[in-house]
């Protein structure tokens, strides 16, 4: 008898254990930032965080926007919420653009306790290609980075907000350096950086932060130790970090001359050669992926506001906090077609051969971002249809709103404070989905399944 209580145990603690190496990372990811939103719009909704009363779906939009690193908003941020409630902006916008993992690792790590094997695996995942990286290295390398850069940029925006009294300029200048470099894109100010657009200082400091936050930590880190100093030579750089930084610079220096030829006459009329290019790099900086602007959006030609659509959907670089597709994501599709349209049966580039494997992944992430924004964009069209004007709710200004939403971008032409109740809603969900990316839709959903039989082919005509 007293035998078979300890094969009960036995059987309950061995059932345990398996469930919790079952366990899904990716469950854990959407639960914890899932819960950091219910939480966030529950200290926005408090009277005390409020200047101005703020509905229970605009704080909620709100903290989505902030753990989202979106910066879409349906209300004056400026002008609604007190110190505490702003407070509660820069914590969110932190913990979404560090990520969820990260700082309950650090929660973990604190207390003394090591993180298990599906928590370092949806921390790595954030952040590099290696499986066999320990979590506190990790941390020891982004979280320094993170800070010190922040830090850096707060004492910039500091020397520039002389206008404040002290503490709101302190506050400003921190909220600042967060949203810059996490890419949120909230501003305290109801133009957002419009007023600093003939700054250089501010112009150049923000499109470092935003950068350096839209970049990813393995391309930082290859580039931050690419000379070795004892042997004298430069280190050998992966192909990611090739492709990330060769990629960037291109969509970059693409942006800035298209920018100067849609602009020229239109939105930079009156400015000389020297500030066009500098508002241009500003926009091909900052705006693809931080959603900061230094000119109105709604004046923008409909040729600038198209492209943006489309730099806006490529985003940022894998592991950082930028959203979109990703570059390397836009590069291998790119790869894809290039390769095939030469006749090759694999993707190549600079000696190397992508594996299959990963040319599948892109192609899924490029179909489900395709199918989101589509099928979001058709919603809204309808749902906001009724009552407003063909101007009010043209396809290009929801077609823009929706693809700014799922690359965590926060770029609005205006439409997202005029949005209904249902409108809202989907916003919110594309945004959160396009924080997920392909953790949520493929690795969550669309599990690989093992197949053991294959019909027979048969051929369709195609193109």
């Amino acid at each position: 008898m007293l035998r078979s209580r300890y094969e009960a145990f036995d059987f309950v603690e061995k059932k345990a254990e398996v469930k919790k190496k079952s366990g899904n990372p990716i469950l854990m990811i959407v639960s914890g930032y899932l819960a950091l939103v219910s939480l966030g719009a529950l200290l926005l909704s408090l009277p005390f965080a409020q200047r101005e009363p703020v509905g229970v779906l605009d704080a909620f939009f709100t903290a989505m926007s902030a753990v989202c690193v979106t910066g879409l908003s349906t209300i004056d941020i400026s002008a609604s919420f007190t110190t505490f409630g702003n407070w509660v902006l820069v914590v969110l916008m932190q913990a979404g653009g560090l990520g969820i993992m990260t700082i309950s690792t650090v929660i973990i790590l604190l207390a003394g306790m090591h993180p298990g094997f599906n928590h370092q695996s949806a921390l790595l995942a954030n952040y590099t290609q290696e499986g066999n990286v320990d979590a506190g290295r990790i941390l020891k390398a982004v979280l320094p980075f993170t800070f010190g850069l922040e830090a850096i940029g707060a004492v910039i925006y500091f020397t520039q907000f002389s206008d404040m009294e002290l503490y709101d300029r302190l506050f400003c200048s921190l909220f600042q350096a967060v949203s810059s470099f996490c890419n949120v894109g909230f501003t305290l100010f109801p133009d957002s950086l419009v007023r600093f657009q003939l700054n250089p200082l501010m112009n150049i400091t923000t499109c470092v932060l935003a950068l350096a936050g839209g970049f990813g930590f393995l391309a930082i880190t290859e580039i931050r130790y690419l000379f070795d100093f004892k042997k004298r030579a430069i280190r050998k750089v992966s192909l990611h970090t090739h492709i990330a930084t060769g990629f960037t610079l291109i969509i970059v220096l693409v942006s800035i001359a298209f920018f100067m030829f849609s602009e020229w006459s239109n939105t930079f009329a009156g400015l000389n050669f020297g500030e066009k290019l500098e508002s241009s790099a500003f926009m091909a900086f900052t705006s693809r992926t931080a959603g900061l602007n230094n000119i109105d959006t709604s004046a923008l030609s409909v040729g600038s506001l198209f492209f943006f659509v489309i730099i806006m959907l490529i985003g940022a670089n894998p592991g950082s906090c930028g959203g979109g597709i990703k570059t390397t994501t836009t590069a291998v599709i790119f790869l894809l077609g290039f390769n095939r349209l030469l006749g090759r049966n694999k993707t190549q580039i600079l000696g190397r051969t992508i594996p299959e494997t990963t040319v599948d992944k892109a192609v899924r992430i490029f179909v489900v971002a395709i199918v989101v924004v589509v099928v979001a964009t058709l919603v809204l069209l309808e749902t906001e249809a009724a009552g407003n004007s063909i101007e009010q709710v043209s396809f290009l200004k929801v077609f823009f709103e929706v693809v700014s939403a799922y690359s965590t971008c926060g770029l609005s032409m205006g439409l997202t404070p005029e949005l209904s109740i249902p409108g809202r809603i989907v916003i919110c969900t594309v945004m959160f989905v396009g924080r997920m990316g392909p953790l949520f839709l493929i690795s969550a959903v669309a599990k690989k399944q093992e197949q053991g039989m294959w019909y027979a082919e048969e051929d369709i005509m195609v193109g």
